[in-house]
């Protein structure tokens, strides 16, 4: 009988040792868990900020962009190459826009930095040329995309009413 009460005890006493071993490794890989969302949250700000840095790099840092930008967005007539640049530029940027759109649905990036992105990108279809833009080019996106092409629409329209 005291050999069963031994091997009872042991056993008792290896399920209280499993069991707090248990809870330290949850309590780790929380801890892990933490540090690495912490970590990517800090990536995806810096690969943001370096997207948002090359997009102004071209719209200051090329020669002329800056005018055909302007004209474009002010809904003056452009040259065929100023259209086709104006148009690339634009859709780069919507691009890395429903990019972020698709992080935001998923819950990989912040709300706020979607908020941001949305309000800025948004202000520049507003414009006649962004807004001449969108409408001539949205047909390109993907039936994947409708979610995406709704969203900026009801921005739009949003915007369109409170004007």
């Amino acid at each position: 009988m005291a050999m069963l009460e031994l091997s009872e005890l042991l056993g008792n006493f290896g399920e209280f040792f499993g069991a707090i071993l248990v809870g330290a490794s949850l309590f780790y890989l929380a801890v892990q868990v933490r540090n690495n969302t912490s970590s990517t949250d800090e990536a995806n700000m810096r690969a943001e900020a370096e997207r948002i840095a090359g997009f102004c790099s071209v719209t200051i840092g090329v020669p002329g962009f800056m005018e055909i930008f302007l004209k474009a967005q002010n809904g003056e007539e452009l040259s065929p190459v100023e259209r086709m640049k104006f148009n690339t530029h634009m859709f780069a940027m919507f691009v890395e826009f429903r990019l972020e759109f698709r992080l935001n649905q998923s819950r990989a990036t912040s709300t706020l930095d979607f908020e941001t992105n949305n309000r800025n990108n948004i202000s520049y279809l507003l414009q006649p040329g962004g807004r001449s833009w969108w409408e001539n080019q949205k047909h390109w996106l993907g039936k994947d995309d409708e979610d995406f092409v709704q969203h900026v629409n009801a921005e739009l329209a949003k915007h369109d009413s409170e004007a």
